[in-house]
């Protein structure tokens, strides 16, 4: 049935693609369509939540607004009393809300005396047809499948065209170094829908099951023939002096190019431009996947470049992107017609506080139903005006300090901590010696912003041959669950895991986890 219905979208993407790509959308067509839905967005929030909740007996939310007593017209009342996140956050006080765990169906949603137990495919869109499904385990943790639609990336696209607008780029080509997955067709079909068209894709290595990567193949050869997209050139994360000199030629030729790509990389083309004292000004690296601190920011534009990030994830798309004029190194505008955020007040396993991000998604096409549901990550949100052409169109509400409690990122790929614990307390010990407590991985930065991680194995072990034990880690990484080979793969390739012959690092509480992340080196 899985299979069938994977043809049956395929078959779907192959009639559609064309349609898609022949109604082009023009910067102004953007504007129009956010000025449109935020003059109405009150009423879009009640009408989603209308559809997607209230008529949708399956909805994990219809549950939580029965055990609060709420029902729609209660809603009309609150947004039309206190706006929409007026509304979310009465709602989240009365319970209506979904942890990072729940969201994943990895644990049970507990609210007073009543307990609901869901799987990851309860919060699937009712409304879309499928054209072809990908796994948010590259990016957003536990890999689940999330289903890909092309009214979703059309209903998308007006954000990246306003971001490209915000920078001056619309005349940039445009040049992709991101590992070879089905949904990184989703940004290249952005960019072709309003008029970018993707000029070279470089690859920094592809991965996953066998399935994916046919899927993959089916989806990426389906796409090049609708939109002449080139075919990706490999191009491993140490060749980076390769993209560096591409994107040299295309400055010497009066272009001022655009690279989709995450900081990581972004990061190892500007070290090694600085080394060959090169610059890459009218460089613009548009960046996602993890995080853009200021190590890493201050990084990549010592070349001359400018490094602009956007946020979004695997199961919802862009939340907001950045400025001209940003007030921190990842501050973002919220997309305030395509999501909602709140923040909830809460306690990290290390005993740290922070203000877990609760999203609700806007779009009528968004691949999940989010309704206050956390996605893993935490910031600061701000409600200020910096003069941009986003402030024009009314997005004042900003991000800024994104950082993931729940996830290890690094290189644009990601592992959920919670899934290291078996590896780190059973298999290593069994393989190599020792018991519970005596390995943990670190998550670091170094003196460049790159991502390091360090393997810390307590003195008390035997004796270690340090290659055969990274290898081991890697390949049982890549065995937890198929789309982590992907990952696995990139991290060998990037060769950023070292070991250290030391004590692992207890919490603030004296816990020995068997991850931290512990920020800059």
């Amino acid at each position: 049935m899985g299979i069938l219905s994977d043809i049956h979208g395929l078959i779907r993407l192959a009639y559609n693609l064309k349609p898609f790509l022949r109604e082009p959308l023009s910067v102004e067509g953007a504007k129009a369509y956010v000025q449109e839905r935020l003059c109405n967005r009150d009423a879009l929030f009640v009408k989603m939540v209308e559809r997607a909740v209230f008529a949708n007996p399956r909805s994990p939310y219809l549950k939580l607004f029965r055990m609060a007593g709420c029902g729609l017209g209660d809603v009309s009342t609150l947004v039309k009393n206190e706006g929409v996140e007026g509304a979310l956050e009465r709602l989240l006080q009365a319970g209506i809300y979904v942890t990072f765990e729940e969201f994943k169906g990895r644990a049970a949603a507990r609210r007073g005396s009543q307990t609901f137990e869901w799987n990851d495919a309860d919060f699937d869109n009712p409304a879309i047809r499928t054209h072809f499904n990908s796994t948010s385990g590259g990016t957003r943790g536990t890999p689940s499948r999330v289903k890909i639609n092309l009214e979703h990336i059309a209903q998308s696209a007006p954000h990246w065209a306003l971001w490209f607008a915000a920078h001056d780029r619309l005349a940039s080509p445009v040049i992709f170094w991101t590992p070879v997955y089905a949904a990184v067709v989703n940004r290249q079909l952005m960019c072709a829908k309003f008029g970018r068209q993707l000029v070279r894709w470089f690859s920094s290595g592809d991965g996953g099951t066998r399935k994916a990567r046919v899927s993959a193949a089916c989806i990426h050869g389906l796409v090049r023939w609708a939109a002449h997209f080139p075919k990706p050139e490999f191009v491993p994360p140490q060749q980076g002096a390769k993209i560096g000199a591409y994107l040299v030629e295309l400055v010497d030729q009066g272009e001022r190019p655009c690279v989709v790509t995450s900081p990581s990389a972004a990061v190892r083309i500007s070290l090694v431009m600085q080394q060959q004292g090169v610059s890459l000004r009218n460089v613009m690296f548009l960046l996602g996947s993890e995080p853009l601190t200021p190590t890493r920011k201050e990084t990549i534009e010592a070349c001359g470049a400018k490094a602009v990030p956007t946020y979004g994830f695997s199961e919802g798309g862009s939340v907001g992107s950045q400025c001209p004029n940003p007030a921190a190194a990842d501050d973002i505008h919220i997309s305030l017609d395509a999501y909602a955020v709140i923040p909830r007040a809460q306690t990290l396993t290390q005993g740290e506080p922070a203000n877990a991000l609760l999203l609700t998604a806007l779009r009528p096409a968004c691949p999940k139903i989010l309704l206050n549901t956390e996605i893993g990550d935490s910031g600061t949100l701000e409600t200020r005006q910096c003069g941009c052409l986003f402030d024009e169109l009314g997005y004042f509400r900003h991000l800024h300090t994104i950082r993931s409690h729940e996830k290890l990122t690094g290189e644009g790929v990601t592992f959920v901590g919670g899934d290291l614990f078996p590896l780190m307390e059973e298999i290593l010990p069994k393989r190599f010696g020792g018991t519970l407590g005596d390995y943990q991985l670190v998550e670091e930065q170094d003196a460049h912003g790159l991502p390091r991680y360090t393997l810390l194995v307590s003195p008390a072990v035997g004796p270690l041959a340090d290659k055969l034990l990274v290898s081991t880690l890697l390949e049982e990484l890549g065995k937890i669950k198929g789309a982590y080979r992907l990952m696995a793969g990139v991290w060998s390739r990037a060769d950023i895991v070292l070991v250290k012959r030391e004590q692992p690092q207890p919490t603030a509480r004296g816990k020995i986890l068997p991850f931290r992340a512990l920020g800059s080196a």
